[in-house]
């Protein structure tokens, strides 16, 4: 069990809840399970990615937007209320010796790419790339640690007026820009995942995606979770992802939770 110690609203619908636990340090990437309140109502834990980690204070950070009745009974949980956890759980980004990480967040997929950067070790070069519908829904941009941080909102209310592509194609089309020393880490809807591996291959630099896909257990007991591989055959996202490289997937077959 883990004691709430703060369930803050950052955004419209954007909720950072915050943990006293005793699990292990997880590497940026990795997720947890959380049970939610009225146990009889919501039977299944939820997969949530780790937004940060205090190693020292014991607390674990997760970001979640409300997005239906589930999340909405967790918004209302309270300091000093306990939920079940269970993580960290799965595979992390793992870390390209490239100089240039170039991180692309759509939506709340920013979360555990903020939780990278601010892991990225001393000589790296991070530029972190976010996108949202609304300057609301922009997740809390204090907590990234990058060179240099763009934002696209689609209404143009914060950053430039478009999607996160838009702001990727930007970005990599800037003269200075070096793919020799590039490396791309994504997270969010298949749409920018597929783009982002069209441009690793085309470019021939490593990419690394976490995936969505539907939990149940996030053992694997389960088997709920499973993609299609690039290779034929499928692999659960619970433990052989949620971070993969974008060569694995059959990204013909793949669509993330919705």
């Amino acid at each position: 069990m883990a004691e709430v110690s703060a369930n803050r609203q950052v955004s419209s619908s954007g909720f950072l809840l915050t943990m006293a636990t005793e699990v292990p340090s997880p590497d940026p990437g990795q997720f947890v399970m959380v049970g939610l309140p009225e146990p009889g109502a919501f039977f299944l834990r939820r997969p949530f990615s780790v937004f940060d980690f205090q190693a020292r204070r014991k607390r674990l950070s997760v970001y979640y937007s409300v997005a239906g009745p589930g999340t909405e009974v967790l918004s209302r949980v309270r300091p000093g209320e306990k939920l079940s956890l269970l993580g960290p759980l799965g595979r992390g980004f793992p870390e390209s010796p490239r100089r240039l990480h170039v991180m692309v967040g759509g939506g709340r997929g920013g979360a555990p790419l903020a939780f990278l950067s601010r892991r990225a070790r001393k000589g790296k070069r991070v530029l972190f790339l976010v996108g949202a519908r609304t300057e609301e829904h922009v997740l809390p941009l204090e907590r990234i640690r990058a060179s240099k941080i763009f934002v696209a909102t689609e209404d143009g209310s914060l950053g430039m007026r478009g999607t996160v592509l838009d702001l990727l194609e930007n970005v990599v089309s800037s003269p200075d820009f070096d793919w020799a020393e590039a490396a791309l880490y994504g997270c969010g809807p298949s749409a920018l995942l597929r783009k982002l591996h069209a441009m690793a291959v085309k470019r021939r630099v490593p990419c690394f995606v976490s995936l969505e896909a539907r939990m149940g257990c996030g053992l694997g007991a389960c088997q709920g979770c499973a993609v299609r591989k690039s290779s034929g055959g499928f692999f659960l996202v619970c433990k052989e992802g949620p971070v993969v490289d974008s060569l694995s997937v059959d990204w013909q077959s793949y669509s993330e939770v919705r």
